[in-house]
């Protein structure tokens, strides 16, 4: 059963500015935060796992479809023109070398994600060498010890709560998200507005099977590599990832916190959403779909700064590093699916790098 939202309310233009901006914010942050929030979650109980997560939203492709087929096609144009956005699991070869593959992933704790599919396990089972984004998060006393080493760009330093820099009658609602998300009010109003903003953006139901023992891909991958045997590498650092983040103003952070807020009601259908263009290869359609919504998005303060730091400049650094390991080939590399497409995505990079870089089904 799906999730219904009032015609109005789902594609009001005002409220799809928001979303956008707010969807941005769930891709970009949520590997940071999937575990960051159960680091910092005290002593809550481990549930029970389900056999199916609990997640109800609504496919807003299927939405824009019927409601806006013009629009649609708009959107599906854009998305072809996007590189590299059509396939999430890439060949790397070059000259004398076995073959490496890229898998891009999608930080969620749902099982239709965290299978791999045939292909993708196949050539995980004959590499040699693993990497992914950060091996650091595989451990949770590293991410704990983590929170208080770079407690300058986790926490509130100044002295000021997070309950000060958004309006008051948005408190009762703040204090009920986080903590709805296993997320003790008394710590959360003392975080970065990044951390709790990106953290109500992640649905409930996600942080439900997270609690309860289920793990994303990439945590997957990591802890399979090492029982495995292989080589696990990390293409960045917990500094380095925190860093990124909160290099970007805190006006763009504290702004997307009140307005997630305020949409807290479609962020199960943008997550669906999500999964679902996923599932299809389709990642280059997932930003024409927001930029559908909210064509003024991409010109908001602190955008810039999000866009190089977050996107482009850890894609510049993760194709640097990987490079070393791939030029000796049989390497299984699994990143955000996000980093993958685009003119200075790592398919791309890669390619300039000298590697040939094709798209693989199945």
């Amino acid at each position: 059963m799906q999730t219904r939202f009032p015609e109005s309310q789902a594609f009001a233009p005002a409220k799809a500015d928001r979303l956008a901006e707010k969807a941005l914010m769930l891709f970009a942050a949520a590997n940071l935060v999937l575990f960051l929030l159960f680091a910092v979650s005290l002593g809550t109980a481990q549930r029970a796992l389900s056999a199916e997560m609990t997640c109800r939203g609504e496919n807003l492709v299927e939405k824009l479809q019927q409601s806006d087929p013009q629009k649609f096609a708009e959107v599906v144009a854009e998305a072809g023109k996007v590189e590299n956005g059509h396939s999430v699991m890439w060949k790397i070869s070059r000259d004398g070398l076995k073959p490496s593959f890229l898998l891009g992933t999608m930080h969620s704790a749902d099982p239709r994600v965290t299978q791999m599919q045939p292909a993708a396990d196949s050539a995980f089972e004959r590499a040699d060498s693993v990497l992914i984004e950060n091996t650091e998060v595989l451990d949770r006393t590293k991410m704990t010890e983590a929170l208080l080493r770079y407690k300058e760009m986790t926490l509130l330093m100044d002295g000021s709560t997070l309950d000060q820099k958004i309006a008051s009658d948005s408190v009762p609602a703040l204090q009920a998200s986080v903590e709805a998300r296993n997320m003790p009010w008394e710590i959360a109003r003392h975080m970065q507005p990044w951390m709790v903003a990106a953290a109500i953006a992640i649905p409930v139901c996600e942080v439900e099977a997270k609690s309860g023992g289920a793990e994303v891909l990439d945590s997957i991958i990591g802890k399979r590599a090492l029982a495995d045997g292989k080589t696990l590498v990390g293409l960045e650092s917990i500094e380095e990832q925190f860093k990124a983040v909160s290099g970007i103003p805190q006006e763009f952070h504290v702004n997307a916190l009140s307005e997630t807020l305020q949409l807290s009601d479609m962020t199960d259908s943008m997550m669906e959403t999500t999964k679902l263009l996923y599932l299809q290869g389709e990642t280059g359609m997932l930003l024409p779909l927001v930029r559908a919504f909210s064509p003024k998005t991409y010109s908001g303060k602190g955008y810039a700064e999000f866009q190089e730091l977050l996107v482009s400049r850890r894609n510049h650094t993760m194709a640097a590093r990987a490079a070393e390991h791939l030029a000796k080939g049989n390497v299984f590399m699994a990143v955000g699916a996000l980093h993958l497409s685009g003119e200075e995505g790592l398919v791309n990079l890669l390619r300039h790098q000298g590697f040939k870089v094709e798209a693989v089904s199945g």
